[in-house]
């Protein structure tokens, strides 16, 4: 998942197959294109030459990335949404054990060291997945630009405070 494995695409697709896929994204509490994300890699995964390798890190992010935007909706549902929910929602998963040892499978090291490769990029996509999951918004400074807030002894090092927005399965990305 880091920026430079990664490949921007552009391309046209039918209003309809968008509208049904986006109903599906929202439902499943994905942006309409992460969830395209998550279908083409599965494919690839199930249809392409990729290394056993690529195919173990692509599917251990994604099972981590599945986890995370299930139990942010679940915490969200139980009313425990706040400015400081990406802390949260990190801090109640690493509590799972199961959870932290998929998590630190993915990352390749051990959740709470500092300067693990794998961490950074998936935490910062963590944090994504989490706003997008229960449909919140960055609270901005006023020059616009996203608060963070700075941790230790956490997984993460830094996350953006949140403010409620639409709720999940109600936005339409």
């Amino acid at each position: 998942m880091p920026e430079d494995r990664t490949v921007k695409l552009t391309f046209r697709l039918d209003a309809d197959v968008h509208n049904a896929i986006s109903t599906m994204a929202s439902k499943a509490g994905f942006e309409t294109n992460s969830f395209i994300q998550q279908i083409l890699t599965n494919y690839a995964i199930e249809h392409g030459g990729m290394a056993e390798t690529n195919i173990k890190r692509l599917l251990a992010s994604q099972e981590i990335i599945n986890l995370t935007v299930n139990l942010a909706r679940k915490l969200y549902g139980e009313g425990k949404f706040d400015e400081n929910f990406v802390l949260k929602v990190f801090q109640h998963a690493m509590g799972d054990a199961q959870f932290l040892a998929k998590y630190e499978r993915a990352i390749g090291g051990k959740a709470y060291d500092v300067g693990v490769p794998g961490k950074t990029p998936l935490n910062m996509y963590l944090g994504w997945y989490i706003k997008n999951a229960v449909g919140a918004e960055p609270q901005l400074h006023t020059d616009g630009k996203p608060r963070r807030v700075q941790v230790k002894n956490e997984p993460i090092q830094s996350y953006t405070l949140l403010k409620e927005g639409s709720g999940p399965n109600q936005h339409h990305f």
